[in-house]
């Protein structure tokens, strides 16, 4: 898992180009990107593409046989402005820190309650100043033909790391049963003189890609504020969560599964000990 989880990493941020730019990262959009405007870009809802392990291989080796090894450093700095902390404090004070509304689940299992304290993550603030030789050199060498302008170079994306909850339900006797993450939507902000979706244009036609994972690509319309999930057949599965999509997925290894969606741009996540039937019912019951 660990190994398919590395794979998968290189896959993306070689096939993003600039890793940052264009929702590669789980940052995806919200307003249209057009050149020589600033555009901001925040997730509301999820979308699965399938991907097979053997056309991951096949990507994987493709990267490795024109560009090597990728490494996101060699694209430009990262700079930390606001550090996100993680604090323990009371389900009060965590709501008033944050801009959303703290679900919890109204059916619990029997003999499982909340824990007292309530895990805050106070969100950040990040700048990546991109080197667009580094990047084009990299698009050249996966057969792009668009590169990226010159002028955007050492410009600052701003990366706002969301802030968030996290709620852990136990036992009576102690000892977590499952927890429950809630997230406000990533966003980021690109500089001026980058077309976005010129861009993602670019990124779609590059050759390293399968036939059908551009089409499924090519077919989000609202591109722009869409979180991309790579969906494994057989390791996941899709639910339903009163009419959003969610999915659902086991570690053989821990016996652990979890359950992830969107949901009017706030991420959530439940992990722990639960069957898909248990996780689907909390996460329905999230009032």
């Amino acid at each position: 898992m660990n190994s398919l989880n590395s794979r998968r990493r290189k896959i993306l941020v070689a096939t993003s180009a600039a890793a940052l730019l264009a929702s590669a990262l789980t940052l995806p959009l919200v307003q249209q990107a057009t050149a020589d405007f600033l555009s901001l870009f925040r997730v509301q809802r999820m979308q699965t593409v399938k991907i097979t392990q053997e056309q991951l291989d096949q990507m994987a080796q493709s990267i490795r046989s024109h560009v090597g090894e990728v490494d996101l450093q060699q694209f430009g700095t990262v700079e930390i402005i606001e550090k996100p902390e993680f604090l323990p404090v009371t389900l009060g004070e965590a709501q008033k820190r944050l801009p959303f509304a703290i679900k919890q689940p109204t059916q619990l299992p029997k003999g499982l309650r909340r824990a007292e304290t309530v895990t805050l993550f106070t969100g950040g603030l990040a700048e990546f100043r991109l080197q667009t030789d580094q990047v084009n050199r990299l698009l050249e060498g996966l057969g792009a033909q668009d590169l990226i302008p010159p002028d955007v170079s050492g410009k600052a994306f701003r990366i706002a790391i969301p802030a968030g909850a996290r709620l852990v339900y136990e036992g009576a006797e102690g000892g977590r049963a499952f927890l429950l993450d809630q997230f406000a939507s990533p966003e980021m902000t690109v500089p001026p003189g980058m077309n976005a979706a010129a861009l993602r244009k670019s990124l779609l036609n590059l050759p390293i890609l399968p036939a059908d994972l551009r089409s499924q690509l090519a077919a989000i319309d609202d591109w722009q504020r869409t979180m991309v999930v790579p969906y494994a057949e057989g390791r996941m599965e899709k639910v339903d969560i009163g009419g959003t999509e969610a999915l659902f997925a086991k570690n053989v290894h821990s016996g652990q599964s979890s359950l992830f969606w969107v949901d009017s741009g706030l991420l959530y996540r439940i992990e722990g000990d639960l069957d898909r039937e248990g996780a689907v019912r909390l996460a329905r019951s999230l009032r």
